[in-house]
């Protein structure tokens, strides 16, 4: 009856309730949220038409993304649920191959011919289209936010760069859509890891005027807002595997540009080491160089088109320094030692460490301090919180439940 109520007042502008069932006035209703998952946490549809295939479309949730507590359906495996949803089990091998892309001579990356992948809808279903938060938007709900009432998700296809998939069209369709049905109301817009980025080229590309008209502000867990060192290792080992556990396997196709074809930027890196490989050392400025010498001469013909470093939306904060025009906040876990990069040799590989989260290193979860309007507002470092655990953390939905209510002003030091 609570929530009903709820609805009810967030629709004709009345009194609402609040967690504790006693009135509030119409300025605690929360703005409106969009949320943009991380890697591998949309899910997407897959639709197979060719010569040998006679018409499949099934849905896709990557395997060692998403553990199988929080799987549609209660499947039992990543495997099942593509079954459950139209994958002929006779066709499971044939999936990495239909998802990994194709790049050209010029490193464009493509779908193969007859597939097509696409978020399996946007801002409809949240528990459908990101399960992985769907213990985030049950923690949300103690500051007025619910899935589909007005909390939304906004999947996208995470095997592309920023620009090369459908992701800013579907956000901006979305953001109309919310803002109209809550009377006006900016939406706060909120983003995990690689969505962070996706997010914040769509902020940085998107028409200033539209922006202002329906986006309050941005808030990034453990945004990733730059090329990934240690994921550059996913470009030259076997791609993801039905076996969630497999530890030959990376999480993701040596072929998805939308990590490894990014590049690593000095700025975020410096000079650090970031691969040894028999003996040669790589540092940021040095990652196509690597591609190569390990035998990944796609990727590294895709880094020359995708990275980051040759982007002027991105050189915008990097190198230019200019705030977003939104009021913006980011918080992120420290202290937990985390992957950087790795000193190969032969087939061994020996993990190189650092500061960080345990997912993203310090140097990546710091970079916001270069384009941020005001680093001690808007950066809160939480010890010892982890990459996925950061989006649950009480600290952190605190800071976003106080942006909100102070429609942005809310500074994170406060």
């Amino acid at each position: 009856m609570r929530r009903l109520l709820l609805v009810v007042a967030l629709a004709s502008g009345a009194l609402v309730l609040t967690g504790c069932g006693r009135e509030a006035s119409e300025e605690t209703v929360p703005p409106p949220l969009v949320f943009v998952p991380g890697l591998g946490m949309s899910a997407l549809q897959v639709s197979v038409e060719g010569d040998d295939v006679a018409g499949i479309t099934f849905d896709f949730l990557v395997p060692a993304m998403n553990p199988v507590d929080i799987l549609p359906g209660s499947a039992p495996s990543a495997l099942a649920y593509s079954i459950a949803s139209g994958l002929p089990p006779s066709s499971a091998d044939e999936v990495s191959g239909w998802l990994s892309l194709d790049i050209d001579a010029e490193g464009v990356a493509r779908n193969k011919p007859g597939v097509d992948v696409q978020p399996i809808s946007v801002g409809v279903d949240f528990g459908l289209e990101c399960p992985r938060y769907m213990p985030m938007v049950e923690e949300l709900g103690a500051s007025g936010w619910y899935a589909n009432v007005n909390t939304y998700c906004a999947p996208f296809d995470y095997r592309f760069a920023p620009g090369h998939n459908s992701f800013v069209p579907d956000f901006m369709n979305l953001l109309e859509r919310v803002v109209d049905s809550s009377s006006g109301a900016k939406a706060a817009v909120a983003c995990h890891s690689q969505g962070c980025l996706m997010t914040y080229h769509a902020l940085r590309t998107i028409d200033s005027e539209w922006i202002d008209e329906h986006v309050a502000f941005l808030f990034g867990f453990a945004g990733q807002f730059s090329g990934c060192s240690d994921c550059l290792r996913w470009a030259f080992q076997p791609g993801w595997s039905w076996d969630p556990n497999d530890q030959a396997a990376s999480p993701v196709d040596p072929t998805w540009v939308g990590e490894m074809a990014l590049g690593l930027q000095e700025s975020i890196y410096g000079a650090e080491v970031l691969y040894i490989l028999d003996g040669q050392e790589y540092r940021a400025a040095d990652s196509a160089r690597l591609l190569v010498d390990v035998g990944a001469t796609l990727m590294a013909r895709s880094q020359e088109l995708y990275s980051l470093g040759k982007q002027q939306w991105f050189l915008q904060g990097s190198d230019l320094r200019q705030p977003l025009s939104m009021p913006t906040r980011f918080v992120f876990g420290n202290g937990i030692p985390t992957t950087y990069g790795y000193a190969l040799d032969g087939v061994d590989a020996i993990e190189l460490h650092t500061d960080g989260d345990g997912g993203d290193s310090r140097w990546m979860n710091e970079a916001p301090l270069r384009w941020t309007a005001d680093p001690a507002c808007d950066v809160l470092e939480i010890p010892g919180v982890g990459h996925m655990d950061v989006v649950t953390n009480e600290v952190a939905l605190g800071a976003l439940a106080r942006m909100s209510m102070s429609g942005g002003r809310e500074c994170l030091s406060d």
